[in-house]
C-alpha cells in the first residue's frame, strides 16, 4: 500500500525508501522508562492488543487514523484510502477519507463505524477537492485516462483534528500535495486548516486574495515551513499546533481557535519561554516524531505525545507539563505488530477514550497486509503503572 504521509516526511529528511525495513513484535508486555533525559511521568506501562478495528469491507487500505469527538460521534481521519469497487468519479485511490461512530467505550474495541456513501455507494472524502483540483485528477484518472501522465493527482491528506469547546466547531489541519506516477513521488505544496460546522455538510477549506501560496488560494504554511497540524489541540482557549519533520523534529505554533486562518494572528515557540510572530524563530521542541498525538492526560497530569520513531517497530511517548516543554526522554509503550511489508509509522491515541481517569489510552496503528494495496488498524491498550512523584 501507498504510505502518503510516512513517504513524504521521509524523503524530506533524505532518507531512503529502500531503507524502511523494519521488525516488530506484537501482545502484552511490560517496558521501562528511557534511561536518559529528564524522565517522564510515567514509569512502566502495560499493553494489551486488542486487534483489529472493523472497517467497511470496500476500504482495502488506508493509513492515519487520527480520531476527535464531535457532535456526539468519534470521529477519525484517515490518508490515501484504496477503495474495492469505484466511486461516482470512476476512482478508486481516495487521498482521504474518514469513519465515525458513537462507540466510545475501547475497553473491548471500537465497533460501530459508518461511512457516508457517495451515488455509487463508495465512501467519500473529509476534506473536498476544489473543482479545479477535481478536474484535473479526472483527466488523469489511471482508471479512464484523458491526459499524460496518467495517474497524476492532486491529494489532500489531513493531519490532526481539533474541536473548539466556545463554538462546537472542528478545525481539520491539512496538507496539499501534489503526487505523480511511481512510488515515493510526493511533494507537498503547504499546509492549512478547514473549518467544520456540522456533520451534515463537509468542512470548508479557507480562501485568501492574494494567496499566501502561488495558485493555491487556500494554504496557510508553504512547503518550506513546518507543516503545523501534525498534532494540536486547544487548552485554556488557545489552540496549539505542532508541525513535526524526522529532519527538523517538532516545532510548535498557537493561535486564537477563531482565527486559525489568519496567518498574521499565529506566533511561534522561539525557546527560553519566548514567543515569536517570525516563524523562522520556531525551534524544535522534541525530535524523532512525524506523525503523532498530542494530548492532556489527566491521570498523569501532563501533556501526552504518542508516535513511532524512524526505523523503529516501537510505539513510544512523552510527556510534559507545558505545551512547549522541557519534554521528557521517550518511554517504550509497546512493540507494534510486523506489518507484511515497510514498517509502522503512524501510531495516534485516541483521548475521546481515555478510561480510569486516564490511567487507560487505546493507540492505533496501520500496517500493511499481504493483499495488495491491503492494511489494517489495530488497537492497543495502554495502561499506565507507576507516575513518577
Amino acid at each position: 500500500m501507498i504510505r502518503s504521509n510516512f513517504f513524504l516526511k521521509f524523503l524530506r529528511a533524505g532518507i531512503p525508501p529502500t531503507a524502511l525495513l523494519l521488525l516488530g513484535l506484537s501482545g502484552c508486555s511490560i517496558y521501562p522508562a528511557a534511561s536518559s533525559g529528564p524522565p517522564p511521568a510515567v514509569s512502566m506501562v502495560t499493553a494489551q492488543d486488542l486487534g483489529v478495528i472493523p472497517t467497511n469491507p470496500d476500504i482495502w487500505g488506508r493509513d492515519g487514523g487520527g480520531s476527535a469527538l464531535f457532535q456526539g460521534y468519534s470521529v477519525w481521519l484517515y490518508g490515501d484510502t484504496f477503495i474495492a469497487k469505484p466511486n461516482a468519479e470512476d476512482q478508486t485511490l481516495l487521498s482521504d477519507s474518514w469513519s465515525f461512530t458513537t462507540d466510545l467505550n475501547a475497553q473491548a474495541g471500537i465497533t460501530g463505524f459508518q461511512e457516508k456513501l457517495d451515488s455509487a455507494g463508495a465512501p467519500t472524502m473529509i476534506l473536498l477537492l476544489t473543482p479545479a483540483e477535481e478536474a484535473f485528477n479526472q483527466a488523469h484518472n489511471i482508471n479512464n485516462c484523458q491526459a499524460q501522465p496518467c495517474g497524476a493527482r492532486w491529494a489532500l491528506w489531513p493531519g490532526t483534528m481539533v474541536m473548539n469547546p466556545a463554538d462546537g466547531s472542528a478545525l481539520i489541519f491539512y496538507m496539499v500535495v501534489s503526487a505523480q506516477p511511481g512510488n515515493f513521488n510526493f511533494q507537498g505544496i503547504g499546509n492549512s486548516v478547514a473549518t467544520w460546522q456540522n456533520m451534515q455538510q463537509p468542512p470548508q477549506r479557507p480562501t485568501f486574495n492574494p494567496p499566501i501560496v502561488a495558485d493555491h488560494p487556500d494554504l496557510i504554511f508553504t512547503q518550506n515551513e513546518p507543516g503545523f497540524g501534525s498534532a494540536a489541540f486547544i487548552s485554556n482557549g488557545t489552540l496549539y499546533a505542532y508541525g513535526c519533520d524526522y529532519s527538523s523534529g517538532c516545532q510548535l505554533g498557537k493561535v486564537d481557535p477563531s482565527s486559525a486562518q489568519d496567518r498574521s494572528a499565529w506566533s511561534f515557540y522561539a525557546g527560553n519561554k519566548i514567543w515569536s510572530a517570525q516563524i523562522a524563530d520556531a525551534v524544535s521542541v522534541f525530535n524523532d516524531a512525524s506523525i503523532l498525538s498530542i494530548s492532556w492526560n489527566a491521570y498523569l497530569q501532563r501533556y501526552l505525545a504518542v508516535y513511532s520513531p524512524p526505523f523503529s517497530q516501537n510505539v513510544v511517548m512523552r510527556t510534559s507539563v507545558n505545551p512547549e516543554g522541557p519534554w521528557s526522554s521517550e518511554i517504550v509503550a509497546f512493540v507494534a505488530m510486523q506489518p507484511a511489508s515497510g514498517n509502522v509509522y503512524d501510531a495516534l491515541a485516541h483521548a475521546e477514550y481515555d478510561a480510569n481517569g486516564g490511567q487507560t489510552i487505546y493507540v492505533s496503528y496501520s500496517r500493511n497486509t499481504p493483499a495488495p494495496f491491503s492494511s489494517e488498524v489495530r488497537l492497543v491498550a495502554v495502561q499506565f503503572q507507576t507516575p513518577n512523584p
